[in-house]
């Protein structure tokens, strides 16, 4: 393990340019973000909507005060451009909301006019720099200021009685003014506290203080849009285990483990980058200045270092592995799009087994929009029934004759045709459509097999093997759907075989023994499949509530010739006979074949030289028919059988 004083003591994350000193702004104050073009609008057309009602409302408070309707028109008019300009999609957002903002505090100087210069009129001023507090910018707020002071200081020096009512401040306009303009600002403080504790809400993390996606996209963007020609990087973080530790301890732990990650991220980063909590345990980091992709790659490693050191809390030590990945801005990207590459080579590092940094490539974006793409058109294939299932018969090495198929899935694409699980499990194991699937699986096979049974009562019980993927096993339903399942169809539960492999058992194996001890009390019979190419661990398989072992096909390819993988498929046979299970064998293609493992005595066997996956309709006749006992030595079929549901791992 790295001690976090050597993380920390380390160079700066990349080599920084000297910062051009530049006005500060207090921290007490709004920043002033940028709204969405959508809040924008909807605000702007509501201030425009309430400077144009002015325009009558004065009207009519001049003309029932008495006073002379031409003056009473030229003062209102004065109103006009500005809404004008307001309205007109030709100017960008700062023109337009500085035309609203100048127009509404000239209604409010032109409402003090049309009153005498009335006391109570001033108060309108408070109430439309309020209003404009709404666009969360400074420029028209500030605009608004400087118009009440200088309109109250040079009105009131050439005509005192339009803007004051007592004598002293007629003598005194400008003083008076100064006294206006504290009081405006005085009561503006409220709005202004109001505005920057609605930006550290809406652009800060509650839980870290750190900023959000919102700041940090924002922020991005007025870099790529910025002057400069330096590259720009951004890292996405996820923590591996973070779930883990709040299943575990709770999720006080969690968000404590949160705040001091956060905590030793940022003490890595320099005065210019930004560290964002984007929700949950994911953290983004934008690096500025970078001077290439090996400098921010650096950077990544360093900052993936912190998560190699517990965390300790309470009594509590925590280890948060985390994946990052990384992506390079350029001025033709959007920050969105930057950030989403991120994300996606982030993703790459977890399909790589996590704790590590990836870099973006293209051919990330194009395999995601394909992922997308895929995964709703299973939706719709899910939806119109589109799934079929084909058969694979289980021959008895003894009697040779079909004792169970295995269930495999195919999807007949209205436009590809027939495809085959291997071009669409992995996305619907991680799109969770596996779930659903599942289900569809375990009751058609079910129903299949119970109608099978019933055309042939006189024969010995079918069987049937059905693939369970590791999401299955983890799922809370499985064994009321398989309860259900074989309700509905009424087959025996003895019929029904489920298949898992080691490595979904032991990856969860704490997590899916509930599972799989509930299924067997249901009276299905579990089989391990792929026997010998995961774990292969003795104690695991004592372990297990399993009741068959299926030998992996590539044990089986080169039985019949001089190869140690009959010694090794003969010590499978005779452990897992020893455990009192029964043995099948996967992939075989040829008589010789089936010779060598009737002579190992393997209980059963399926492959290409007894029968390809089918439909249920073709495969009536080997119901009944012995397997095939005549064939040239040595004859092998082309192609290689899929399972139904596999691991996407």
């Amino acid at each position: 393990m790295r001690r976090m004083d050597a993380i920390d003591a380390g160079a700066a994350a990349v080599p920084a340019e000297e910062p051009r000193p530049r006005w500060r702004r207090p921290t007490f104050l709004p920043e002033g973000r940028r709204l969405s073009d959508e809040v924008w609008q909807q605000r702007h057309r509501w201030l425009t909507c309430l400077l144009w009602l002015h325009v009558p409302g004065l009207l009519l408070f001049g003309l029932a005060r008495g006073l002379d309707p031409t003056a009473v028109v030229a003062q209102v008019a004065l109103l006009l451009p500005a809404g004008a300009v307001a309205m007109s999609p030709w100017f960008g957002r700062n023109v337009r909301s500085s035309s609203t903002s100048v127009g509404l505090v000239v209604a409010a100087s032109v409402l003090v006019h049309l009153s005498g210069g009335t006391i109570e009129a001033h108060f309108q001023f408070f109430v439309i720099l309020a209003f404009l507090t709404l666009y969360q910018a400074w420029l028209p707020f500030l605009l608004a200021l400087a118009y009440v002071v200088g309109e109250h200081g040079i009105v009131g020096a050439i005509d005192p009685r339009a803007v004051y009512s007592s004598p002293d401040q007629i003598a005194h306009p400008w003083r008076w003014a100064a006294i206006h303009g504290a009081f405006v600002l005085a009561a503006s403080t409220a709005n202004v506290w109001s505005w920057r504790l609605t930006e550290q809400e809406a652009l800060h993390d509650g839980l870290t203080g750190l900023p959000n996606r919102v700041f940090l996209l924002d922020a991005l963007e007025k870099l790529l849009r910025g002057n400069g020609r330096t590259t720009t990087a951004v890292l996405f973080i996820d923590l591996d285990n973070f779930k883990d530790a709040n299943d575990a301890f709770g999720h006080r732990v969690g968000d404590e483990l949160l705040v001091a990650l956060s905590q030793r991220l940022q003490r890595l980063l320099r005065g210019g980058d930004i560290l964002a909590r984007l929700g949950g345990d994911e953290f983004a980091v934008v690096l500025t200045n970078v001077p290439d992709l090996e400098s921010a790659h650096a950077a990544g490693e360093r900052l993936l270092a912190v998560f190699d050191e517990p965390v300790r809390i309470d009594d509590v030590t925590l280890a948060a592995g985390a994946s990052v990945g990384l992506a390079l801005a350029d001025m033709d990207t959007s920050a969105a799009d930057v950030l989403r590459n991120a994300d996606l080579a982030m993703y790459e590092a977890k399909r790589d087994g996590g704790g590590r940094l990836a870099d973006y490539r293209s051919g990330l974006h194009v395999a995601a929009v394909r992922r997308a793409e895929l995964e709703a058109e299973l939706r719709v294939a899910l939806a119109e029934d589109q799934f079929v299932l084909h058969y694979q018969p289980i021959v008895d090495l003894v009697t040779k004759r079909t004792v169970g198929t295995e269930a495999l899935l195919r999807w007949q694409h209205p436009v590809r045709g027939l495809v085959g699980p291997m071009d669409f499990i992995t996305a619907a194991e991680q799109s969770g459509l596996i779930i659903p699937l599942g289900v569809w699986v375990i009751r058609s096979a079910c129903m299949q097999t119970a109608k099978w049974q019933q055309e042939n009562p006189d024969a010995p019980p079918l069987t049937v093997s059905v693939n369970l993927s590791p999401r299955q096993l983890l799922d809370r339903t499985l064994v009321t759907t398989v309860a259900v399942a074989l309700h509905d169809s009424g087959l025996d539960p003895a019929s029904l075989c489920l298949e898992i492999t080691e490595g979904s058992v032991i990856k969860d194996f704490d997590s899916t023994m509930p599972t799989l001890n509930a299924l067997r009390t249901l009276g299905v019979s579990l089989a391990l499949d792929d026997f010998g190419t995961g774990y292969s661990s003795l104690s695991y398989l004592q372990r297990l509530p399993v009741t068959t072992v299926k030998i992996d096909r590539s044990f089986i390819g080169d039985l019949d010739s001089d190869n140690p993988n009959g010694q090794i498929v003969l010590a499978i046979i005779e452990l897992a006979h020893a455990l009192g299970m029964s043995v099948t064998a996967e992939g075989a293609e040829t008589l010789e074949q089936l010779d060598v493992l009737r002579a190992m005595r393997s209980d059963q066997a399926q492959g290409y030289v007894l029968g390809r996956p089918m439909p249920p309709g073709a495969l009536g006749d080997l119901m009944t028919a012995p397997a095939p006992s005549s064939l040239v030595p040595g004859q092998r079929t082309d192609g290689a059988e899929t399972r139904t549901l596999e691991s996407a791992d």
